[in-house]
C-alpha cells in the first residue's frame, strides 16, 4: 500500500511551530485552535516515526530529528507557497513589500519615496524594517536592500550604495575639536555593532589621525548611534548614506576630517522571479537609478557641504 504524504497544511502547521516562540503563537499565524492546530502536529509525527519536539523547561525544542524535518522541507514549502502566490493573480503586481534596516528606510529611502509615487501612483509600496534577508527568502518581501555582510546566497544581487565613513559630533563636540580643544583620542568612540574595527579601519584608511583609534560603545542600529552623538555622548563613524538626515538637520555635523569608502556597502537583493513581476521590476530600477543619480546620497546640507570639503563625497 502506497503511502500518502501530508498535506501541505500539516506542513505548514510543523514549520511554524518549529519557527515559532511556542505552539499558541504558531497556533495564531495558521489561524487554527489549539486543539486544530496540535491535531495537525501529531498527524506529522505520526508520518514521521520519529519524536519531532523535545519539551523542555523553556518550551517545546525540535530534535535532531525534527531539525532533519525542518532542513529538508522548509525551501521546498516556501517555494510551493511563492509559487502560489505568483499564480494566483491577486494584487501582488501592484503592490511591492520591500525589506531594509531601519536606519536605511528612516534616512535613504522616505525621503527619496513621493519621486517613486509621482512615477508610480499605482504601486503600493509596504516597508518591513529588518536587516537580514529572510523576508526575501521566505517570500514575505519581494526585494531588499542589505549590506554586504548579510547572508543572500542563492538570491540576486546588484550593488546599489557606497558607504563613506567619516567623523561627526554634535554642534557642541565638533566645534571643540575645530578650536583644538579636544582631540578624538579623548572622546568617546561610537560604531555600528556589525562594524566594531570600523575607528580604526577609518585611521588607517585615511591617515588622519596617529593614533590607534577603538570604538569604545557600539550600537545594533545607525539610528541609535546617531541619536547618542547628537545627545553629545561622544563621536560617531558617521556612514553617509544612514547618517544623511542628522547632518541635514544639523543635530549632528562633520568634524572636517576625510572620510574613506567602507568596503560592500549596500546591495539590492531578491528572487529572481519576483523580479520579473511588473511592479517589483519598476521598483528595482527605480531604487537602482535613485541610488546612482544621488550617489552624493548624504543629503548634506550646504553649509554642512561647505564645511566638511570631501568628507562625504
Amino acid at each position: 500500500m502506497t503511502r500518502r504524504i501530508p498535506r501541505l497544511e500539516v506542513i505548514e502547521a510543523f514549520i511554524e511551530a518549529a519557527r515559532a516562540p511556542s505552539f499558541r503563537i504558531a497556533a495564531q499565524r495558521c489561524a487554527l485552535s489549539p486543539a486544530a492546530f496540535s491535531r495537525r502536529i501529531q498527524a506529522f509525527h505520526a508520518f514521521v516515526g520519529r519524536d519531532i519536539f523535545d519539551r523542555q523547561p523553556g518550551g517545546m525544542r525540535l530534535t535532531q530529528a525534527g531539525q532533519e524535518c525542518l532542513d529538508t522541507l522548509e525551501p521546498m514549502y516556501r517555494n510551493i507557497t511563492q509559487a502560489a502566490l505568483e499564480l494566483s493573480g491577486r494584487r501582488a503586481s501592484e503592490k511591492v513589500t520591500l525589506s531594509l534596516s531601519h536606519s536605511l528606510a528612516m534616512s535613504w529611502l522616505i525621503p527619496r519615496l513621493e519621486r517613486f509615487r509621482e512615477s508610480w501612483p499605482d504601486i503600493e509600496v509596504s516597508i518591513q524594517t529588518t536587516r537580514t534577508a529572510e523576508a526575501i527568502r521566505s517570500g514575505e518581501a519581494d526585494l531588499g536592500v542589505c549590506a554586504s555582510d548579510v547572508d543572500a546566497l542563492g538570491l540576486h544581487t546588484q550593488h546599489l550604495l557606497d558607504v563613506h565613513v567619516a567623523p561627526v559630533a554634535s554642534p557642541d563636540l565638533a566645534a571643540a575639536f575645530r578650536e583644538g580643544r579636544i582631540d578624538l583620542g579623548s572622546q568617546r568612540l561610537l560604531a555600528p555593532v556589525q562594524a566594531p574595527g570600523m575607528w580604526s579601519w577609518w585611521s588607517e584608511a585615511t591617515g588622519a589621525n596617529g593614533l590607534p583609534l577603538k570604538a569604545t560603545d557600539t550600537f545594533d542600529m545607525a539610528y541609535a548611534l546617531y541619536e547618542a552623538a547628537a545627545a553629545g555622548w561622544g563621536v560617531a563613524s558617521g556612514m553617509g548614506v544612514t547618517v544623511a538626515s542628522h547632518l541635514k538637520t544639523g543635530r549632528l555635523v562633520s568634524l572636517g576630517l576625510p572620510s574613506a569608502r567602507y568596503p560592500g556597502g549596500y546591495r539590492l537583493v531578491g528572487r529572481a522571479s519576483r523580479i520579473r513581476a511588473p511592479a517589483v521590476a519598476a521598483m528595482w530600477r527605480w531604487l537602482a537609478e535613485e541610488a546612482s543619480s544621488g550617489q552624493r546620497a548624504t543629503g548634506l546640507a550646504p553649509a554642512d557641504a561647505a564645511a566638511c570639503g570631501a568628507a562625504f563625497a
